[in-house]
């Protein structure tokens, strides 16, 4: 019993310690790779498929117009897996495989279907955090006014030397008297 006590603990306890982030954890991405993959399942447009909710983490649904009819379809998606099941329609399901890059939160589908014409891979993307957004507009600027920018910040750091004149100050050293003019 003492062993079983331990063992759920230690479950319970891996299970709250958060990971590094998944592609799951995206929320807007998943939604756009269900509308995308969806899409090209039933070779429609992606502006034809409109999500309705949330079932629970990671699951999604979606409706659209299909063989005469509003359908609906479940779309979950996993670390590594896109799984597309329509509600009506029970033998429409598909398994998809797809790659998460984490450095640009971007996921990346390779599939067509033999009835659609596009095979162009699908990419979505997770919309930026502010932090990003911030950094990217930092980035946007023109290397030089980047230059300039550090040449000020470091110019109002640092102490004025001994002998040259402060910012404002027209070279006179107080207690002297300048030299005549000839």
């Amino acid at each position: 019993m003492r062993r079983i006590l331990i063992a759920l603990c230690l479950a319970l306890a891996l299970a709250v310690v958060s990971g590094p982030a998944r592609a799951s954890d995206y929320m807007d991405m998943d939604i756009c790779l269900g509308k995308q993959v969806l899409a090209r399942i039933l070779c429609k447009d992606a502006r034809e498929v409109n999500f309705v909710a949330k079932v629970r983490d990671n699951v999604y649904l979606f409706s659209v117009f299909y063989a005469k009819q509003m359908a609906r379809f479940v779309v979950g998606i996993s670390n590594d897996k896109i799984r597309v099941q329509g509600r009506e329609f029970l033998k429409l399901t598909r398994t998809i495989p797809y790659e998460f890059d984490k450095t640009s939160k971007c996921g990346v589908v390779e599939y067509s279907s033999s009835e659609c014409r596009n095979s162009q891979p699908i990419v979505c993307c997770s919309e930026k955090t502010e932090e990003e957004k911030l950094d990217d507009k930092f980035w946007d600027r023109p290397i030089p006014d980047l230059l300039e920018e550090d040449l000020r910040k470091a110019l109002e750091v640092l102490p004025p030397e001994d002998g040259q004149p402060a910012q404002g100050q027209q070279g006179a050293v107080p207690g002297t008297t300048p030299p005549p003019v000839q």
